[in-house]
């Protein structure tokens, strides 16, 4: 299904190399483990001399998971894979972009995974960005599928984007016209279907005190799902996803064990300051 567009990635010299490409989809096919390609698709950068550089691993696993979307789940599996690797040491340390350990940090990703999310914000919806064959308006929806999925799976923590996306979907400004409706929407949607445990436990983090109260967020939010979801102005696709992410925030706030989200998170930050300390 993926071979002509692997097929011609493998070509494009602005891309990984072929040997790393290959480890890739291999991977997405089954052919081997996330932990082997994780090791395969990074090899080369960890033998780099000076300055390890994974960025161009960072871009291509982006834009495979926006182009096809049913790669998403395998993709965050990968990135958590190349999370565990140990990281290339230079001069007694472990190598560092910008205080980010290469791979247990996932160096420059964040950066890198930002540009091309607020490329896509702000891009004509019925464009085809840098080449993709996947127009604007579909891409926009599934880079936040994406930042959800790293979220919940805490490869990173993207609840801020998931925020925005959300507020800019309920923003009357954009509610009121249907081409800015129908591209924030289903956006947010994907960010309450596949982020429900990271924004449901905003309510649990002391980061969030002061800036928003996300008890009643959650309840405004919901309220607001449920009305588009039943607006004959708004498409049925569009109706559809939302009350997806209707039923996602009913089911979260159900479990008993929905809390159990932030612990992990807890766990995250203190390796991402423990890091930056050493």
């Amino acid at each position: 299904m993926y071979e002509d567009w692997f097929a011609a990635m493998a070509k494009d010299p602005d891309m990984p190399t072929p040997e790393e490409v290959n480890a890739i989809k291999e991977f997405i096919n089954g052919q081997v483990d996330a932990d082997t390609a994780a090791k395969q698709c990074t090899s080369r950068i960890s033998l780099e001399e000076k300055s390890p550089d994974p960025t161009l691993i960072w871009s291509f696993l982006a834009s495979l998971a926006v182009e096809f979307f049913d790669t998403q789940d395998k993709v965050v599996e990968l990135l958590a894979a190349i999370k565990r690797l140990p990281n290339p040491i230079r001069d007694g340390k472990e190598h560092k972009i910008y205080s980010e350990r290469t791979f247990s940090d996932l160096g420059y990703f964040r950066a890198d995974f930002g540009d091309y999310f607020r490329g896509l914000k702000f891009a004509d919806p019925a464009s085809f960005h840098y080449g993709s064959k996947v127009p604007v308006l579909i891409s926009w929806a599934r880079v936040n599928a994406l930042s959800a999925r790293l979220t919940t799976n805490l490869v990173q923590d993207f609840r801020r984007y998931a925020l925005d996306t959300i507020e800019d979907a309920l923003d009357e400004k954009y509610l009121k016209e249907s081409r800015t409706r129908e591209f924030f929407l289903p956006a947010a949607a994907n960010q309450i279907i596949f982020a429900s445990y990271p924004l449901w436990n905003l309510r649990n983090d002391s980061e969030v005190e002061g800036r928003m109260d996300a008890v009643l967020e959650w309840n405004r939010w919901k309220t607001a799902f449920e009305g588009l979801a039943e607006n004959a102005e708004v498409s049925h696709e569009t109706r559809a996803i939302l009350r997806q992410a209707v039923a996602a925030m009913e089911t979260v706030a159900q479990d008993p064990e929905r809390d159990e989200w932030q612990g992990k998170l807890v766990q995250y930050q203190a390796s991402l300051t423990a890091a930056k300390e050493s």
